[in-house]
């Protein structure tokens, strides 16, 4: 006889009796279920209160017997060979109350390949049996059938079971890349406008971090929960997608609170990621100077160091399951608080000394008399591309967000006795948070030392209007606004209409050498030389050293 399962407490010893009887029972293997087994798995579930169900394996044997609540009949995974295939169970089941397949049934059964789910149920005690059934339609939806009678009902459940196993096996085994991070994305905001930017911002981040999103959820209102940022109801809602989808990571924007991370780590193992988090990842994995690694890393800690907390799973990502991992006692706690604290102390330390370092370089190219021309602007703006076209440098070229988080620094040698500096800084992004603008402190502390910036804006991105306006308020919060400055809309070879020419803005492709003549022009006036562009790539440019760089 298999083991009882689920929510037994305080069931009656008749009841547990009525329910053991039906882990004896044993179908023909060619029937979905019989008629006696669903009178009786019905009135068990009448009598208890509570769903009950049971897994048959396809010679009709049960396999599982499980108790439910009056609401839910919690079914936990099963662990098929193969994904991608049926995992050869069906799932027979009775509710208490006159209602059929839910959301969380459907979930049970595209999770865990069940070849049917059924559910039986009726409006009284003396009213008739009905029933309906799912089965799988492709590995990510279910087809459900109409409610109908119990008696009458017939089916070819072979034949059924052999067609599914016919469709699904011609198609891609598996159709998501199985391995891989996959995650949904969660983005709450007060207005519509504001929340589907930065749910598209959000899964551009979080597809540079390597994750695969799965599902997108917006939640507009007014307040954000202080518990849960979005409430217990909607954050139900998404475990259960996450579980249908077989996601193992939540990527939340905006910023998780401490406390709110602590709540939502406790109701799931899934893994919790917000916004701030993501973009820290990414800075982890674009930081190449010794400054940069050590600029991220304490950001990471400042970020972590509020949240070490006993069973907040959120950090698991970023600190490979060791501070902050799920479970540990207090003393642990106080012993990674305390060394936290010392790690960040020491990082200070260094970092003050690297920056006095550079303080003195940066000095002495003042004394030489070299001008520097800053490029600036919101992420993927194609600044890199922009460097590398005026000056040849071999600079990393990426469409990506965070593709340079360093400073490089080049030098342009005109005709006529001009030198210049270019220097291609990190690009900007909306609510930077402050321990992730201070780890911009090499690429500020170009952009304050410069004669010039170019503000570059992506002209074929449909939120261009909003980014140039959020650069030009984070440089206004730097007291940078007042610094000569000029405007280039770049990728016009993206765009189907390049707007007219106008003294105030340039347009350009930074592939293109030839669109950038006017502004190469513009840059050499305003350094006071006479037409004067650099004859060639190979001619004109001369690899300066990166100023992070110890």
């Amino acid at each position: 006889m298999t083991q009882i399962t689920g929510n037994t407490s305080g069931l009656k010893p008749s009841q547990l009796k009525a329910i053991e009887n039906l882990s004896r029972r044993r179908l023909p293997p060619f029937e979905m279920f019989t008629v006696a087994l669903a009178q009786a798995i019905l009135t068990a579930a009448e009598d208890t209160g509570r769903e009950i169900g049971i897994l048959l394996d396809r010679k009709g044997r049960v396999v599982q017997t499980i108790v439910g609540t009056n609401l839910k009949l919690d079914i936990p995974e099963i662990d098929w060979a193969e994904r991608g295939r049926l995992s050869g169970l069906r799932l027979v089941h009775a509710h208490p109350s006159c209602d059929f397949l839910r959301d969380d049934d459907i979930t049970n059964l595209l999770i865990n390949r069940f070849d049917s789910a059924v559910v039986f149920a009726r409006e009284h005690k003396h009213a008739p049996v009905r029933l309906q059934y799912a089965v799988i339609d492709t590995y990510e939806r279910a087809k459900i059938s109409e409610i109908t009678n119990l008696h009458g009902f017939t089916l070819d459940f072979p034949a059924l079971i052999e067609s599914l196993e016919t469709r699904l096996g011609s198609s891609e085994k598996v159709r998501r890349i199985y391995g891989k991070n996959q995650a949904i994305c969660i983005v709450v905001s007060k207005t519509r406008d504001r929340a589907d930017r930065r749910a598209s911002e959000l899964k551009d981040l979080a597809s540079t971090a390597g994750l695969l999103i799965e599902e997108v959820f917006v939640q507009i209102r007014p307040k954000s929960d202080p518990q849960t940022l979005i409430g217990s109801g909607k954050l139900q809602e998404i475990f259960t997608q996450a579980r249908r989808l077989d996601v193992d990571m939540l990527v939340f924007d905006p910023e998780l609170t401490p406390v709110q991370a602590k709540n939502i780590s406790e109701i799931t193992d899934l893994k919790i990621i917000d916004r701030t988090l993501l973009i820290l990842d990414i800075f982890a994995t674009r930081a190449r100077s010794r400054e940069g690694k050590l600029q991220v890393e304490l950001a990471q800690l400042k970020y972590t160091l509020p949240r070490l907390v006993g069973k907040n799973t959120m950090l698991s990502r970023l600190m490979g399951g060791g501070i902050g991992g799920r479970g540990p006692g207090e003393t642990k706690l106080e012993i990674d608080r305390r060394r936290a604290k010392e790690r960040i102390d020491r990082l200070e330390k260094q970092i003050e000394t690297i920056s006095a370092q550079r303080s003195l370089r940066r000095l002495k190219r003042t004394d030489s008399g070299i001008p520097v021309v800053a490029i600036v602007g919101y992420t993927n703006a194609g600044k890199s591309t922009l460097l590398k076209t005026i000056t040849g440098a071999d600079v990393l070229v990426e469409d990506r967000l965070f593709a340079t988080l360093d400073p490089r620094t080049r030098r342009v040698r005109f005709p006529e006795n001009l030198e210049l500096i270019f220097t291609d800084t990190v690009g900007f992004i909306e609510d930077l948070p402050l321990e992730l603008r201070k780890a911009f402190r090499a690429t500020l502390e170009e952009i304050h030392n410069s004669s010039l910036l170019i503000h570059l804006v992506d002209l074929s991105d449909p939120e261009h209007d909003f980014k140039l306006r959020e650069v030009a308020a984070i440089l206004e919060e730097m007291n940078l606004s007042g610094k000569p400055s000029i405007t280039v809309f770049n990728k016009i070879d993206a765009v189907s209409a390049i707007p007219p020419p106008s003294p105030d803005y340039f347009f350009i492709s930074a592939k293109e050498r030839r669109t950038m003549e006017p502004l190469i022009r513009f840059i050499a006036d305003f350094f006071q030389v006479k037409s004067v562009i650099p004859k060639s790539a190979t001619e004109s440019a001369e690899s300066y050293e990166e100023i992070t760089d110890v």
